[in-house]
């Protein structure tokens, strides 16, 4: 843990009627801007913890048992529950936080040892050495074990050897349990995420940037990061759904569906945004991702823009850290229309809308998932330094998907009464002769084509459409797609 977030551990002491009483303020950890606090309850069960979260109140938000869903998450919490001990605001290391295993009855209910374990605050399942899954955990080693039998060891608790092993157990023994700590989901003030304040950050390393005039007074914005590891054998062959798994499907988080053709390289964040008080309405949400700062300890290339080329060892299209989105409302993604929606390994709802290098950069439309740690990955046969036919032909492929999707957008737009006839003809016109002369193998006047068509984006007057953004999903997409043309298929064409 750095030495800012140690710094930020404050406790403080209350006299009252002449005898020390020590309690454990809110501590906000700065890179996601929750707020969590430890309260003592020697031998209180996990339903009275969860209770008593529910009770609790930090700035206004309603306390809930803390979640961890990532390795920056867990570090902090254990350090506010560490400075507790400390304190005496516990006199036991084991407090209780919200993972579950959901039992259906009485004693013998409960599923097998390992499965089944759930975040009840609907964020997401928990992985298990005996149910390895994409999600974060942090089990000590032997657990979850159900160490007690018979089923009774069936709620998560973290801190049981203190701080010489640091990890997570399945506990069902009371006398270990020292309290409980609540998490609050303080939203952020959304004007600091603005053009004019330079944007901000939802996780260090992400930032986002949100377009003028989107932003109503006394917006507010939240933020919730999750850490996933990725299985190299699925790269290029299935997809991955993240999410919409727990038991209530009315309450559940949307699911986030990757298509195969992205891959974690091998650990990815997903940042969900709720920016429900925020109107956007036309212009584009600008993501940066500084990947190796996101998840240092990952195998990431970072974006470059020309790609460095030195065959047969390095050069691969392929291998270089992306911008992922997806909105919440999977429905509204173009990839799962099924007029125009992508197949085989194009299948899912999230998009690849990287536009620029530095780290590397994207403009979308919109606030939901956004994805850290993806790259390009076509699986096996299609690496560049053995197989550089098959990868060209294949990012080519990728790129005329792209403007099949462009093209579906803006007949939408023109559905809608978003463009006027002669702004949609001219449109129009650029996409058909881009994708023509892509499929002639004239990459360069496709590209040609596509930066045509983003000066009658940025010249036309988008009538405002309620809960669309036509002119956001034009700049989003044709923006990427020239990427794609310049650095990842003119450079490589033969």
């Amino acid at each position: 843990m750095n030495a800012r977030i140690k710094n930020l551990i404050g406790i403080i002491v209350l006299s009252i009627s002449g005898t020390s009483v020590v309690n454990a303020a809110p501590t906000e950890n700065p890179v996601t801007g929750h707020w969590y606090e430890v309260f003592p309850g020697n031998s209180m069960t996990w339903d009275d913890a969860k209770t008593a979260a529910g009770l609790k109140f930090h700035l206004g938000v309603q306390g809930h048992l803390a979640t961890i869903t990532s390795s920056g998450e867990d570090a902090f919490i254990e350090t506010v529950r560490a400075a507790a001990r400390v304190a005496g605001t516990i006199t036991r290391n084991e407090i209780w936080v919200d993972g579950i295993q959901p039992c259906t009855g009485g004693p013998g209910s409960c599923p097998a040892v390992g499965e089944g374990w759930i975040w009840e605050n609907l964020e997401g399942a928990i992985s298990t050495p005996q149910v390895p899954l994409p999600s974060f955990s942090n089990w000590l080693a032997g657990e979850p074990n159900d160490n007690t039998g018979a089923g009774s060891e069936n709620h998560l608790a973290i801190g049981l050897r203190g701080t010489s092993v640091v990890g997570w157990n399945d506990e069902g023994a009371l006398g270990n349990i020292g309290g409980y700590i609540v998490e609050y989901d303080v939203p952020r003030v959304a004007e600091d995420c603005s053009v004019s304040e330079g944007g901000c950050e939802t996780v260090e390393g992400h930032e986002l940037t949100f377009p003028e005039g989107s932003i109503p007074t006394g917006a507010k914005i939240s933020f919730n990061a999750f850490e996933f590891a990725d299985d190299p054998a699925r790269c290029g062959l299935s997809p991955l759904v993240i999410f919409g798994t727990d038991t209530d499907p009315s309450d559940e988080m949307p699911e986030l569906i990757i298509p195969p053709y992205l891959c974690g390289s091998p650990d990815f964040v997903v940042i969900a945004v709720d920016s429900s008080d925020l109107n956007i309405l036309e212009g584009t949400v600008f993501v940066e991702n500084d990947t190796p700062t996101v998840l240092p300890d990952n195998d990431i290339l970072v974006c470059e823009d020309p790609i460095f080329q030195d065959f047969p060892t390095e050069g691969d299209p392929q291998f270089q850290d992306v911008v992922v989105w997806q909105s919440t409302e999977p429905t509204e993604m173009l990839e799962v229309d099924p007029s125009v929606g992508g197949v085989g390994q194009f299948a899912g709802a999230a998009g690849e809308f990287t536009n620029e290098c530095g780290s590397s950069r994207a403009r979308v439309r919109g606030a939901s998932y956004y994805v850290v740690g993806l790259s390009i990955n076509f699986g096996p046969g299609y690496e560049w330094s053995s197989s550089t036919a098959a990868n060209f032909g294949k990012f080519v492929e990728l790129t005329r998907y792209k403007l099949t999707l462009l093209q579906q957008s803006l007949v939408n737009a023109k559905s809608d009464g978003a463009l006027k006839n002669g702004d949609y003809t001219k449109m129009k016109q650029q996409l058909k002769n881009a994708v023509k002369k892509l499929d002639r193998g004239n990459y360069s006047g496709s590209l040609a084509h596509v930066n045509k068509f983003l000066k009658f984006v940025n010249k036309a007057n988008y009538t405002i459409i309620a809960e669309r953004n036509h002119n956001g999903e034009h700049l989003m997409r044709g923006s990427n797609i020239e990427f794609m043309l310049r650095v990842k298929v003119i450079p490589y064409a033969q």
